[in-house]
């Protein structure tokens, strides 16, 4: 069961990734109800983190030439800093509020 389960969470997983590039919405916004059926709220969040971590290295290595540095370090630092908070938070608020 859990072999099933775990290959059609990864093909759904490629659909959401697929629809929300083409979308151009991000596929966060398809990806974390598809994965709320599967796992709980934290496993979640921490799962987001990674499909973002290797979506935005595979993105810096496609188009490194057109990085803008300075735009990096005035809303990629913040951002990380956070997300690190509200990733925090997330162990003192209600998950059906979440």
């Amino acid at each position: 069961m859990l072999q099933k389960v775990s290959f059609l969470f990864l093909v759904l997983v490629v659909i959401a990734e697929i629809v929300g590039t083409i979308g151009g919405s991000g596929s966060s916004v398809f990806f974390v109800p598809l994965a709320n059926f599967f796992f709980d709220f934290q496993t979640v969040l921490g799962l987001t983190v990674l499909f973002h971590v290797f979506s935005n290295i595979s993105k810096i290595a496609l188009f490194k030439k057109g990085l803008d540095k300075k735009l990096l370090l005035s809303i990629g630092i913040p951002s990380v800093v956070f997300v690190i908070i509200g990733g925090v938070l997330t162990q003192f608020l209600d998950n059906k509020i979440l």
